[in-house]
């Protein structure tokens, strides 16, 4: 059986750098084949191929992440189904080291002790503040895509997808705010709750919020503000792809001067 223990050290700057230290150097002890990943949220946009060719070959994983319900949602976006392979997800929010440690420990029982360490990172200065759609949870009502601004989403054929997940504004969690099913995570979210991609969400609690989160982002007219934010958005788009066209545009008279 082919064992492997997967450390996301979370650029999200989620949990203390000395604890993701201390986990990290624990790891290189292990008997079991280790992944340091620099990032899950980011390589799983960035670097999905190199991600997915890490992990195809497990038999068993142990995950040290955050929420069970997010890693296997960013799993899913490599290619990685974790319901067809056994696996563990600790969440270091959650968990201390002693718990995480413990079942290091265990896992390593019974393996060859011959063991491989592989770190996967990117040089990309992305933060990867992005938002990821719970389809679960998702009806596909398109309000997240009419509210944004920047082309995160896309809603065609009535099917919501996050498309351009770089164009997300850091720190903006106001789309999963507003979304009546609860369906939106941004793992970097730091207060908590079903936006950061919590298992156990309070249905009734997180109802009172949206509607409290809606009044004070959209106001009492609701589909009047959405269909004005999707003008903007439109305005917003055109005006980027005006300032392409443009660039494209010098760029080709500064070259023909060149040639000249």
């Amino acid at each position: 059986m082919q064992r492997k223990i997967l450390f996301c050290n979370c650029g999200g700057k989620i949990i203390e750098e000395a604890r993701k230290n201390e986990i990290a150097e624990f790891l290189n002890t292990s008997t079991t084949d280790v992944i340091h990943l620099s990032d899950l949220c980011g390589l799983s946009v960035t670097e999905k191929e190199r991600t997915h060719q890490l992990l195809k070959d497990a038999d068993e994983l142990l995950i040290i992440a955050c929420y069970p319900r997010t890693v296997q949602l960013l799993l899913k976006a490599v290619g990685i189904d974790s319901t067809t392979i056994p696996t563990k997800i600790l969440n270091f929010k959650e968990l201390d080291n002693e718990a995480i440690f413990n079942a290091v420990h265990l896992s390593n029982e019974n393996t060859d002790p011959t063991s491989s360490i592989e770190t996967l990172s990117t040089d990309d200065e992305w933060i990867s503040w992005y938002p990821i759609i719970d389809k679960e949870r998702c009806t596909n009502c398109g309000q997240c895509a009419n509210f944004c601004l920047f082309g995160v989403y896309d809603n065609t054929d009535q099917k919501v997808n996050v498309v351009y997940p770089q164009g997300c504004k850091n720190n903006c969690p106001a789309c999963a705010r507003i979304c009546p099913h609860t369906a939106i995570i941004f793992p970097k979210y730091v207060h908590g709750g079903a936006i950061s991609g919590s298992d156990v969400i309070d249905e009734v609690a997180e109802q009172q919020r949206q509607m409290q989160d809606v009044s004070s982002i959209l106001g009492s007219d609701i589909y009047s503000a959405l269909e004005h934010r999707k003008i903007k958005r439109q305005s917003i788009i055109r005006n980027e792809e005006m300032k392409k066209a443009m660039a494209e545009r010098e760029k080709a008279l500064k070259e023909n001067k060149k040639s000249i």
